[in-house]
């Protein structure tokens, strides 16, 4: 079963039609990158499919559950709100701007949802964010503050968070686009390494190679469509659209 299908999904802003038709299925265990230049919809589809905003046609289900179905054109039906929080269960998200709350510590960052939105309890919790921050290489900064770290700190901090809700699933919106370099460099050997303990990620991303290491499927957007999908041998290596060949062109001659 797929843990996660989108089906025809749609999203305007007035008149201007930002998704026209999303089709994507994501299996367990699979990590699968969305590439494309700036204004193609790749961001919006990530925040529509976790449900940050509302589509305006189509279907998204987790794991055979649908978050929300489209039965009469322009009429997109959520699932009830305790179904909802179910399903919201199944996935967490890492911002593209941290997103930490400015006024917790690094601690109650990471252990404030699953106190307050699993009920788990506080010293498990604690416990638990202690082991994720050696993983994400910050052992030592659960009473910092996040104005007190790098932006890759924070990042870091961003990711153990999400991981301390046990998703079946996360979504990276651009992770590294606010990052320096060389910093880039240490975030993304953290997703690597949940790569290969085969966790299901889906990441939007600019970062071209790393798409090509990490990812079993990339998908290539462009103007709200998908215009092209495969592995990345296929898509970035080989690639059939010409929208494709002519993007991906672009970013070698940049660099």
């Amino acid at each position: 079963m797929n843990l996660l299908e989108v089906k025809n999904l749609r999203k305007n802003y007035g008149k201007l039609e930002v998704l026209k038709g999303i089709d994507i299925t994501v299996n367990e265990g699979e990590v699968v990158s969305v590439i494309g230049p700036s204004g193609s919809g790749k961001s919006t589809f990530l925040r529509c499919a976790a449900m940050l905003e509302k589509i305006d046609g189509g279907s998204i289900s987790y794991n055979g559950e649908y978050a929300v179905k489209t039965t009469e054109p322009g009429y997109p039906e959520y699932a009830p709100a305790d179904e909802l929080k179910k399903i919201k269960s199944y996935f967490s998200m890492v911002f593209q701007n941290f997103n930490l709350f400015p006024h917790y510590t690094v601690l109650k960052n990471i252990t404030d949802a699953p106190v307050c939105v699993l009920k788990q309890n506080r010293e498990d919790a604690e416990k638990n964010a202690f082991k994720l921050l050696e993983t994400v290489g910050l052992s030592g900064k659960d009473k910092s503050y996040p104005c007190e770290l790098s932006g890759g700190q924070q990042q870091r901090v961003a990711i153990a968070r999400a991981l301390a809700m046990n998703p079946k699933m996360i979504y990276f919106d651009e992770p590294t686009s606010a990052l320096d370099p060389e910093i880039t460099a240490g975030v993304l050997k953290i997703l690597k390494q949940l790569a290969n303990e085969k966790k299901t990620m889906l990441i939007v991303t600019h970062e071209i190679a790393f798409a090509r290491n990490i990812s079993d499927r990339v998908i290539f957007m462009d103007g709200g469509h998908i215009i092209e999908e495969g592995t990345p041998e296929q898509v970035i290596d080989n690639p059939q659209n010409e929208r494709t060949r002519q993007f991906l062109k672009t970013l070698n001659t940049a660099d």
